[in-house]
C-alpha cells in the first residue's frame, strides 16, 4: 500500500509520523518547514508577560526535548522519497501534480498548514489528520492550551479525522484523552498527548491495512475554531501567576468542573 505523509518539522510530529515509515510499502514525505519551538516574545509587553512567555515555551521545550528526544526530519526521513516545503508552497500546482503521481492509497497528516485546492483534491479518500485538540470543542490553533486556560484539563486530548476545506472539521474517526496524574503541569499533558496519538495511529493503521476504509462520525456542531491571534501573552498570567501551573491538580482534587467530553471512536464501533 502506497502513504502520503504530510509532517511538520517540529520533534513532535516527527515522533508520531516516522511510526509510519515501516508501516507501507512506498510513502511519499511532505515535510512542511515549521516556525522556530522557542519564539521571541512579542514586543511592546511587560516585563512581566515577557518573562512569563519565556518560561512558557521553555519548559515546552524542556517537557518535549525529554519525551521526544532532539529529532531532525533529515535523519528521520533520509531514506524516503520527500519533497520539502515552505509554508507558502504546500497548496502549489507542483505539489498537486506530484501527489496525483504517486497516487496514494492514503494520506496521512501532522504538524502542516491547512490543506487546500489544488493539492486537497488530489489526496485518497481517505486523508487522516491528526489534530492535537478535541474537535469539535477546541478546533484551530493552540488547542492544547485553551483547555488550561478555561479550567477544563479533561477537554486536553487529540482528534483523528478526515480533512476537508475548513479547519478540523471533517468526520471523526478517533478521539482520546490522556490519563491525568497530579503534578501534571500544561506541557507534561501535551506531551502525553502526543504519545498516545502515536500509539492509537498504529492501532487505526492495523485496521485500515485490514478493512481500507474508516468509519467516521459527522461532527453536528460547530464548536470552535480558535485562531492564532486569539491568543494574548497576558492569558498566561492565568497558568502561572495564578494557578502556578496545577490546574491538573485543582481538577483532580475536585475544585474544578467535572464535566467531561463525549468522545468517539471507529475502535469501538462493530
Amino acid at each position: 500500500m502506497k502513504l502520503v505523509l504530510f509532517s511538520g518539522t517540529h520533534p513532535r510530529h516527527l515522533f508520531v509520523n516516522r511510526e509510519l515509515l515501516n508501516f507501507f510499502e512506498d510513502i511519499l514525505v511532505v515535510i512542511m518547514q515549521r516556525e522556530e519551538l522557542l519564539p521571541q516574545p512579542p514586543k511592546n509587553i511587560s516585563e512581566i508577560d515577557k518573562s512569563l512567555f519565556i518560561k512558557h515555551f521553555k519548559n515546552r521545550d524542556i517537557v518535549e526535548q525529554k519525551t521526544y528526544g532532539n529529532l531532525n526530519y533529515k535523519q528521520v526521513f533520509k531514506d524516503q522519497k520527500k519533497i520539502y516545503v515552505k509554508p507558502e508552497q504546500l497548496n502549489s500546482s507542483y505539489l498537486a501534480d506530484e501527489i496525483e503521481e504517486f497516487d496514494a492509497d492514503i494520506a496521512f497528516i501532522f504538524g502542516v498548514d491547512l490543506i487546500l485546492d489544488p493539492v486537497i483534491s488530489k489526496l485518497p479518500k481517505n486523508k487522516i489528520n491528526l489534530h492535537l485538540g478535541l474537535s469539535p470543542w477546541y478546533k484551530g490553533a493552540a488547542t492544547l492550551f485553551w483547555p488550561f486556560y478555561f479550567l477544563q484539563p479533561q477537554f486536553a486530548g487529540f482528534t483523528f479525522h478526515q480533512i476537508t476545506k475548513n479547519p478540523d472539521e471533517g468526520e471523526i474517526i478517533h478521539q482520546s484523552i490522556p490519563s491525568l496524574k497530579l503534578g501534571d503541569t500544561i506541557h507534561d499533558v501535551g506531551a502525553k498527548c502526543v504519545k498516545q496519538a502515536k500509539n492509537d495511529l498504529m492501532v487505526l493503521m492495523n485496521k485500515f491495512k485490514t478493512e481500507k476504509n474508516f468509519v467516521g462520525k459527522k461532527q453536528t456542531t460547530s464548536g470552535r475554531v480558535w485562531r492564532r491571534k486569539d491568543f494574548d501573552v497576558s492569558h498566561l498570567r492565568l497558568i502561572y501567576d495564578y494557578y502556578n501551573d496545577d490546574i491538573v491538580d485543582q481538577f483532580l482534587n475536585g475544585f474544578l468542573s467535572q464535566e467531561k467530553p463525549f468522545l468517539f471512536s471507529c475502535l469501538n464501533e462493530n
